[in-house]
């Protein structure tokens, strides 16, 4: 199974409305939670940090544990920011998959050879021309389905035999809204509000590094 586009933006409401700072929210979650962290995005010693992703080994961590701690696992929420240049294809994806496809014979070399098809985009076009949910001025395509199915996106492949791989998700949260996850397009870590349960089962897992976070716009600097 894959996550479900969603054209119905109104289970983002609750952030847009809360009263916390815009950089707060967009980084950290909305405010009201026991407890927040930072969850790393490369565990010590183990090279540079990825940028705005969740490696996967890290996402399943992370989904593992925040399934224990919601009681609509089965119903959660998923955004993708859609500035990402796989998202879109055409001509701004081109140079990802130019490179890709069945080795030239030979005998081609000194032939001209046919352009490659621009890539096409991840989603469908009721998809990526339906409304998106902005957040501190960035704009996200909205999706649903099964906590586990976090970051399977069911997007198209590129149509040349390279797959797909697309962001993990920027923003998560359960319908219950027991807990709030924010991925930065350029942060190094993922930041996680919740009860103070769910923060305790993060710090005691060994396979992610966790810090504690402070819900004040100055401990984000």
């Amino acid at each position: 199974m894959t996550l479900r586009p969603s054209a119905d933006l109104r289970p983002a409401d609750w952030l847009g409305s809360d009263d916390a700072p815009a950089g707060l929210r967009s980084h950290v979650g909305p405010s009201g939670f026991e407890a927040y962290v930072r969850v790393l995005h490369a565990p010590t010693g183990q090279g540079d940090r990825s940028e705005g992703h969740l490696d996967e080994p890290l996402l399943d961590a992370l989904v593992d544990d925040l399934g224990r701690h919601t009681t609509t696992p089965a119903e959660c929420f998923f955004a993708l920011w859609e500035g990402y240049g796989d998202i879109h294809g055409g001509e701004a994806a081109r140079f990802l998959t130019a490179f890709s496809g069945p080795t030239r014979w030979p005998g081609r070399i000194f032939t001209q050879e046919k352009p490659k098809a621009p890539p096409p985009p991840a989603f469908p076009p009721h998809v990526m021309a339906g409304p998106l949910l902005d957040v501190n001025g960035e704009q996200h395509f909205l999706f649903t389905g099964l906590l586990a199915e976090a970051g399977r996106w069911g997007a198209a492949s590129w149509g040349s035999g390279a797959p797909r791989d697309i962001n993990s998700p920027n923003l998560m949260w359960p319908a219950d809204r027991a807990w709030f996850v924010t991925t930065s397009i350029e942060g190094t870590w993922t930041g996680v509000g919740g009860s103070a349960a769910l923060i305790r089962t993060l710090l005691d897992d060994r396979r992610l590094e966790v810090v504690r976070q402070r819900y004040d716009e100055g401990a984000l600097r």
